[in-house]
């Protein structure tokens, strides 16, 4: 095999997505930089990312409210409340600046079902980002501090019952300006929120109970710190359930069209990023040389670096450096405006040894027949299952498949919900759906041997599916 570079510049802009329709959907996917035909199959060209750094908010608020409120029917309960910031950014369309602070409780969400009423609840400070006309922002309740904290030094039960006086003050404003179009909102927002901002965030939270129509009833939050805090300011008005999180994944488990767009952007980033990265690779280079390429690139095209994996056990390289003559895994992911991407290569440094291109070739079989059967209607279990026997029957050793698992994506790596009835993380037996998006994620590993992975994302259509990046260059060799 000729070393060669690859991901030219045509390569670097443009990106290819498949629309599988069934049997030879996969064959065409499988095959690198094959530009059309194939048996119910077709490419067609999107286009990439502008290279400039975008807002990290959308338009939109991202929350589906008709498919939140049908999941929490089914889970019966009446409300969310959101602590974790990705579950809030999909409530409300924000994320405060404070959560780059890594701050403890940044800001909430709060969604009522029935009401379908949804409310960012922060400081007063944290909405001057808010209030530039540039998105969808849901109603704000808003919290400074208590005027006469000293009141509450060592307070019983019964004191903390009562509501302090909220403190008023606010950042420093000119009196006669004059002010910017942005400074002038910054002035109204103050002026707006300020004298009617609860003395703290239990007691904004418990406005935003009321204003959603949950009082009395059952909430369900993705951090029990929630009820804590309610708990020591005695209020028990409402009932307050964990598991949250898994009622959050299971509405996100569909995805908006506005959804699919961002992940298709934040897909093509992702593949952009780690294959502009690897070109530069080269034997005696360190994780942390390709970690510093991975993140230049996704900064050049406005998203944000999320994990890169590279070597073999989770991602480890096996030696100091990088060194010739070795095949590793890539897994990687950057963000556009939260949602991740997933993508997954094979790299070979220098002519790939015959047992690792044997395990590649397993590998690429397990895929083709995996991705044939994708189609709604269709269990997770079933593509699981003709991947792990296809990878065997084709030479795979079992004990080096690391994974051979298909996990929804978005603004989580594994996004959707666990099994409510047991008390252990266990998947649910999910069915293929129009509307969600997925990986399969095929790596092997070796220890003493090779690694390897390919993971494209998989969009469900309504007869088949579509893949939001590029299949091209299973294996890369540099």
């Amino acid at each position: 095999m000729e070393r060669r570079q690859f991901l030219g510049a045509a390569g670097l802009t443009a990106a290819a997505a498949i629309t599988g329709t069934g049997a030879g959907a996969s064959a065409l996917a499988a095959s690198a930089a094959t530009a059309g035909g194939g048996e119910g199959g077709k490419v067609k060209t999107i286009t990439p990312p502008e290279r400039q750094v975008p807002m990290d908010v959308g338009p939109r608020i991202p929350m589906n409210k008709d498919r939140a409120s049908a999941i929490l029917k089914r889970y019966g309960v009446d409300g969310l409340i959101s602590l974790q910031p990705y579950n809030t950014y999909y409530i409300t369309n924000t994320v405060p600046v404070v959560v780059a602070f890594n701050t403890d409780v940044p800001a909430f969400g709060v969604f009522g079902g029935e009401t379908q009423q949804s409310f960012y609840v922060g400081s007063n400070g944290s909405l001057w980002d808010r209030v530039r006309n540039d998105r969808e922002v849901p109603d704000a309740l808003t919290f400074t501090g208590p005027a006469n904290a000293r009141d509450y030094f060592n307070a019983t039960p019964e004191q903390m019952k009562v509501e302090p006086k909220a403190f008023t003050g606010g950042y420093g404003i000119k009196p006669e300006g004059p002010y910017t179009a942005y400074e002038q909102m910054w002035k109204e927002q103050q002026e707006t929120y300020n004298p009617n901002s609860a003395p703290s965030r239990e007691w904004a939270l418990v406005k935003a109970i009321r204003e959603a129509g949950l009082e009395g009833k059952t909430i369900a939050v993705d951090d029990m710190r929630i009820a804590y805090m309610l708990q020591t300011i005695g209020y028990d008005k409402a009932t307050i359930v964990p598991r949250g999180e898994d009622i959050f994944r299971a509405i996100r488990l569909i995805k908006s069209p506005y959804e699919i767009e961002m992940m298709r952007i934040a897909q093509t980033s992702t593949q952009q990023g780690v294959m502009a990265a690897a070109r530069q690779l080269e034997a005696g280079m360190t994780y942390d040389d390709f970690r510093r390429a991975f993140n230049v690139e996704c900064a050049r095209q406005g998203t944000d670096p999320s994990f890169l994996l590279f070597g073999v056990a989770q991602g480890m390289l096996p030696d100091p450096t990088v060194r010739e003559g070795k095949v590793y895994m890539i897994d990687s992911s950057a963000k556009f405006r939260q949602y991740m991407g997933d993508f997954a290569r094979t790299l070979a440094v220098g002519e790939p040894p015959a047992e690792a291109m044997a395990k590649h070739k397993a590998q690429q079989a397990a895929r083709s027949e995996a991705f044939d059967k994708i189609k709604p209607g269709v269990p997770f279990a079933t593509i699981e299952k003709v991947a792990r026997e296809t990878w065997v029957k084709s030479g795979m050793p079992e004990h080096a498949i690391a994974s051979c698992y298909i996990h929804s994506v978005g603004l989580q790596h594994d996004d959707q919900p666990k099994r409510l009835d047991s008390p252990y993380p266990m998947r649910e037996d999910f069915i293929l759906e129009k509307g969600m998006v997925l990986t399969l994620d095929l790596p092997w590993m070796e220890v003493g041997g090779s690694a390897g992975h390919n993971e494209d994302m998989i969009l469900v259509t309504e007869t088949g599916y579509e893949l939001l990046n590029d299949p091209s260059e299973p294996l890369i060799v540099v």
